[in-house]
């Protein structure tokens, strides 16, 4: 099939994506039953549960915007289906987006913007699938070994650990922004201007104490990339 869009949105990737859609919405139905059983139980009134409920609901819209910011850029080229899936019950917007892109520049491309067809597509699926699910088995049955790893090499000092983590996060990171820096063109001004977008937000989050903007960041981010590369090549003549 010469596009790939046709299996992306076709009926058969609908079922398979709405079946695990309706299993965690079950799940969330069940849940919200037994937390309010138990908030009876412990003598909590309907007004208070109701008021829990509202303040939970409410709170949740602000981080489902950021998300729906990140479907907007996934659903062009991945279809509607899985990116749907995905970012509504699994993954987050950064795991999401990186996943995809790596998945699409380790085939070739350069990120998802690139030609993508039916094998690349499915490679990018597989890819976002056991990618989080790497972290359910190593949680479920390595966790223990990992603790033991973690004091040995860290000992009780949880400074160091949060070091070594964020030293490994970064080099991974940095192994992702290697292509764009070494190319340059639109790949480098949408790089440099999410890095200066991200810097900006980071001020504002942390000296204006503004933590709502936190899960608006990477997104806000990635529009400005998108917004200021786009200005430079159609105005400027920049990039390309």
């Amino acid at each position: 099939m010469d596009n790939y869009l046709e299996i992306a949105n076709s009926p058969g990737m609908w079922v398979a994506c709405s079946a695990v859609i309706v299993v965690v919405f079950v799940q969330v139905i069940k849940l919200t039953l037994i937390s309010l059983k138990a908030g009876k139980e412990l003598g909590l009134t309907q007004k208070q549960l109701t008021t829990a409920f509202r303040t939970g609901f409410t709170t949740a819209i602000v981080p489902s915007i950021a998300i729906l910011l990140g479907l907007a850029l996934l659903v062009p080229r991945l279809g509607l289906p899985f990116p749907w899936m995905r970012l509504s019950v699994i993954g987050s917007v950064t795991y999401e987006l990186i996943t995809a892109g790596v998945a699409a520049t380790s085939m070739g491309l350069e990120g998802i913007a690139g030609n993508l067809n039916v094998e690349i597509f499915s490679v990018i699926v597989w890819t976002m699938s056991l990618g989080a699910v790497s972290g359910l088995i190593l949680v479920a049955f390595f966790a223990p070994k990992i603790n033991i790893l973690k004091n040995k090499i860290a000992g009780n000092d949880e400074g160091w650990m949060q070091v070594m983590t964020s030293a490994a996060f970064f080099g991974a990171v940095s192994y992702m922004v290697a292509q764009p820096v070494a190319k340059g063109g639109s790949p480098l001004i949408a790089l440099l201007t999410g890095f200066i977008a991200m810097g900006i937000l980071g001020v504002i989050i942390t000296v204006g104490k503004q933590n709502w903007l936190k899960e608006w960041a990477l997104s806000l981010a990635i529009i400005s990339g998108l917004v200021v590369t786009g200005v430079f090549y159609q105005y400027l003549g920049i990039g390309g």
